[in-house]
């Protein structure tokens, strides 16, 4: 068995069980009555969440856990994309070598099958010392119900064709599994600029996404020059939810950034966003 082992335990997010359990809880005690528990009533599709330590995004991050464990779907996979940080690897897109991940909370399991009939290339290196996806997982552990599976996906090249290829695959592979997904998009927004400025400039980002149109998305990011580290999950994302339900919403939860923790003039911007299918239709 070829297992994962945690990479930023003790860096990004705590290394001890205890102190992990006890640093989420306190996020979600402080930002409970801020979060629309009404959202979690609807189908929920995925949604964009950041991947920075927990004392700098976990604010942000907790309002889509929170309304995933409150929508009480079991899911049966968590499709995690997720940017390559380290360009160790060559691949366009590829899923991890890995039969489980683990953390200090425990292993989880990859779901291999999902993942072979991708037909990607698989590469332990893209997604070893890549932390955009490990974050996610004590958030799922902690909140998520026992029983599912992840499928981690690397995008080294962040374009509109990887993006459409990559949704395409996930929606066609699931079509003969019938899995229940939950597909998330790690993603960080502006890097080391003014809060208003990111502020400002990371708007354009949203109101591209609301469109559900990864071209807009696209070229918002790159007419702007926004440090949008994740746009290319996001753009996928976006795609899946589309080529799902004509009908699929988009609502930000929350939008921080890091000075919010430590105060700063140069700060990086968190958002989460959930994508979701009205209930009623």
């Amino acid at each position: 068995m070829k297992v994962r082992r945690a990479s930023v335990a003790g860096t990004f997010y705590p290394k001890q069980p205890e102190r992990i359990k006890g640093m989420i809880q306190h996020i979600l005690s402080k930002e409970a009555k801020l979060i629309d528990y009404s959202l979690g009533k609807n189908h929920i599709l995925g949604g964009v969440v950041p991947h920075a330590g927990y004392m700098y995004s976990g604010y942000e991050a907790i309002h889509l856990y929170e309304l995933i464990r409150y929508s009480q779907i079991q899911f049966d996979t968590i499709v995690i994309l997720h940017p390559n940080h380290t360009a160790l690897v060559a691949e366009d897109l590829s899923v991890a070598g890995s039969d489980v991940w683990e953390t200090p909370l425990g292993k989880v399991e990859v779901d291999s099958e999902f993942a072979k009939m991708l037909k990607l290339p698989m590469n332990t290196e893209a997604h070893q010392a890549e932390y955009s996806a490990e974050v996610q997982l004590p958030f799922l552990q902690l909140l998520l119900r026992e029983g599912f599976k992840i499928l981690p996906i690397s995008m080294n090249h962040q374009t509109v064709s990887c993006a459409l290829k990559l949704a395409n695959l996930i929606v066609e592979t699931n079509q003969i599994l019938k899995r229940k997904l939950l597909v998330l998009a790690s993603s960080d927004f502006s890097h080391f600029l003014t809060p208003d400025l990111a502020y400002k400039l990371d708007q354009l980002v949203v109101k591209a996404i609301r469109t559900l149109d990864a071209q807009q998305i696209f070229d918002a990011v790159r007419r702007h020059r926004i440090s949008v580290c994740g746009f290319g999950p996001i753009m996928t994302l976006v795609e899946y939810s589309r080529m799902l339900h004509k009908d699929a919403k988009v609502k930000v939860l929350r939008q921080g950034n890091s000075g919010d923790f430590r105060p700063s003039s140069s700060v990086v911007d968190y958002l989460s966003i959930l994508f979701y299918r009205p209930k009623f239709v």
